[in-house]
């Protein structure tokens, strides 16, 4: 009898271990699904960081400008950063290299670069988008930041931003393309052109949520400068570019 008390402890042990072990299962696979539900949003990040690839159009606008121009490709990256005190509005700032400038229209003399590839231009007149002012700025955006709280699409949030923008020209160059040849000529005209500048900026697009790793931020951007571009009063223009902002922030 002795022995098969025991032995009837012993089963009763092992069961209890058994369920004890399967209880503790139980409530680790509960615990992960509710620490899976209260994982922070990465929207829910007040401060974000990362890098921003600008594919924008530049030209001139004014009353009185000395040259006719048309727009053209600028590219440029900024660093960039985000803080969010509210789910919904926010300051950031930013600090990068940028691209501006325009294409210089000319009377066609020779009905285009491709047109009559036989027939070497002299330098004198052209109008095949040959010419181009380009600017190397350097840019300080400051702006107010708006969020959509919730997804409008999940893991997809509308965001806008309004602002101003510091521009420095930290060189300008008339450059004329050889498209045939290669042999471009390019005339340093940096002092025609004012050095500093003060624009702004508004923007829109999405937030998206890549993973609650990071966000891709997509905008169209609009900026436009306040003060004439001309230093030897050559005429009255302002900067001007609009294309769409990549970023990717952390």
């Amino acid at each position: 009898m002795k022995k098969l008390g025991f032995l009837t402890l012993f089963f009763l042990s092992i069961f209890s271990m058994e369920a004890l072990s399967q209880d503790n299962k139980e409530l680790s696979v509960k615990d992960k699904i509710l620490a899976e539900g209260q994982r922070k949003n990465i929207f829910d990040k007040k401060f974000r960081w990362g890098i921003s690839y600008n594919s924008y159009w530049s030209t001139i606008n004014g009353s009185s400008l000395p040259e006719k121009y048309f727009v053209k490709p600028s590219v440029g990256f900024n660093l960039r950063t985000e803080y969010y005190p509210l789910s919904f509005v926010g300051i950031g700032a930013g600090f990068g290299l940028q691209q501006r400038g325009a294409g210089i229209w000319h009377q066609d003399n020779y009905g285009g670069s491709f047109s009559h590839p036989w027939i070497k231009p002299t330098g004198d007149l052209d109008s095949t988008h040959i010419n181009k002012l380009r600017f190397n700025t350097l840019e300080l955006p400051v702006t107010l930041l708006l969020r959509t709280p919730k997804d409008i699409i999940k893991g997809i949030r509308l965001s806008a931003a309004a602002g101003v923008v510091f521009i420095h020209d930290m060189k300008a160059n008339n450059t004329w393309i050889d498209v045939a040849g290669g042999n471009h000529i390019s005339n340093y005209v940096t002092q025609d052109y004012l050095r500093n500048d003060l624009g702004y900026q508004v923007s829109f697009g999405t937030d998206i949520n890549a993973g609650e790793s990071n966000l891709i931020q997509v905008h169209l951007v609009y900026t436009k400068g306040t003060k004439n571009i001309y230093a030897a009063n050559q005429g009255d223009g302002r900067q001007q570019t609009f294309g769409v902002r990549v970023a990717f922030l952390f």
